[in-house]
């Protein structure tokens, strides 16, 4: 088969996908993006207007055995109503109201059962269809919606975006931190990382001191997740190759490790919600975000506003170094570095009133300093440039 101009798009995948000019055998999935791609424009500036030819999909996998469907431990149910959503996501010290989903009709369900994911059950949002997600990873999640995307996406992605799938809600947190556990699959890997179908997934928050949505589920590097970023090149500490484990309850054929979404907050505070999937570039290959089960919950770490906490940190910085200097009275403990999604990056026993961190292999951006066992000891905040 002749790819002709378009070898360069999947260029960057791996040796099993790899197109060039000369003619060769191809996947069944390279076939397929190809019979709808045609002579469309790989990354057009306006929506691709036709559909995808299914039955092309279909005599695809009659010819070379590709299984469009699959039984898994996994099962879905993708019929919801915006109560059983909020109770499905409401953990500790949060209360959600006003949801409101956008979605096609099947494109977001309810999991549950055992898989190569780290997390057992919760709510799946996909940009096709919420069933497919069962496996095993040879099954093709595929499914053409026809929506449009979402512009926060596109903004993040760098290209434009179809089929997007957004679910958003209010919620009131108890504690000054909100955490919520993610993770994000798809189709697209691995043939196509470093490519225009950059499909993405964000948690975008607003409210009280944060007037515009801010994208609250970004990795260590400050990147959005989306599939030129976390892969098994980029960041791929949190990426699980489901294709080369030969996966048997996921169809997706990579997907992240169990993360974690973080978010400072004002405690007693109404804030506004965005979770967000898109496809990039065109309508197929299916991605998917799995979001933990009753793990959208608020604690007192941030800040640790109680009213038995008045004495603070002393933070200097000074080249990678960061200097902690402890209030008097404060006898031995520990203190920890925490970076924006809630994780200890950094770690010291205290035995005096000053603490040295070395933070120059930290990546840019926002810490907080907490002291455990400080007797009433505000945390403390720095910023790597």
């Amino acid at each position: 088969m002749f790819i002709g101009t378009k070898e360069t798009t999947f260029s960057q995948g791996l040796p099993k996908e790899t197109l060039s000019h000369e003619p060769q055998m191809v996947t069944a999935r390279e076939k397929y993006r190809l019979s709808y791609l045609g002579d469309h424009d790989l990354f057009p500036s306006t929506p691709i207007n036709t559909m995808k030819n299914l039955s092309t999909l279909l005599s695809i996998a009659s010819l070379t055995g590709l299984s469009l469907g699959a039984t898994a431990q996994i099962t879905v149910q993708d019929s919801l109503s915006n109560s059983a959503i909020a109770q499905l996501l409401e953990g500790l010290n949060v209360t959600i109201s006003n949801v409101q989903v956008n979605c096609a009709g099947a494109a977001m369900g309810h999991f549950s059962g055992p898989s190569e994911l780290a997390i057992s059950e919760g709510l799946v949002l996909t940009t096709g269809a919420a069933q497919a997600v069962a496996g095993p990873v040879d099954a093709f999640a595929t499914t053409v919606v026809n929506l449009p995307g979402d512009p926060d996406l596109e903004a993040d992605a760098g290209f434009i975006t179809y089929d997007a799938c957004v679910l958003e809600f209010d919620c009131i947190p108890a504690g000054d931190t909100l955490l919520f556990n993610f993770s994000f699959g798809s189709e697209e890997y691995p043939e196509f990382v470093g490519s225009g179908f950059n499909d993405i997934f964000a948690i975008y928050l607003s409210g009280p001191d944060i007037p515009f949505p801010v994208n609250v589920a970004q990795l260590l590097d400050g990147s959005p997740v989306a599939i030129n970023n976390v892969n098994t090149l980029n960041n791929s500490g949190f990426f699980h190759d489901n294709e080369a484990f030969s996966g048997q309850f996921v169809s997706y054929d990579g997907f992240t490790d169990n993360l974690t979404a973080f978010a400072e907050v004002h405690p007693g505070e109404a804030y506004h919600f965005k979770v967000a999937i898109a496809d990039a570039s065109d309508m197929i290959f299916d991605s998917g975000v799995f979001l933990e089960a009753f793990s959208f919950r608020s604690v007192d770490m941030a800040t640790g506003i109680t009213s038995t906490l008045s004495a603070t940190l002393g933070i200097t910085q000074q080249g990678g170094s960061v200097t902690v200097s402890l209030p008097a009275g404060i006898g031995a403990g520990e203190m920890l570095v925490y970076d924006a999604m809630g994780r200890v990056v950094k770690q010291a026993a205290v035995t005096g009133r000053v603490v040295s961190f070395d933070v120059s292999a930290l990546p840019t951006g926002a810490y907080t300093v907490r002291l455990l066992n400080g007797g009433g000891v505000l945390p403390a905040r720095f910023v790597k440039q």
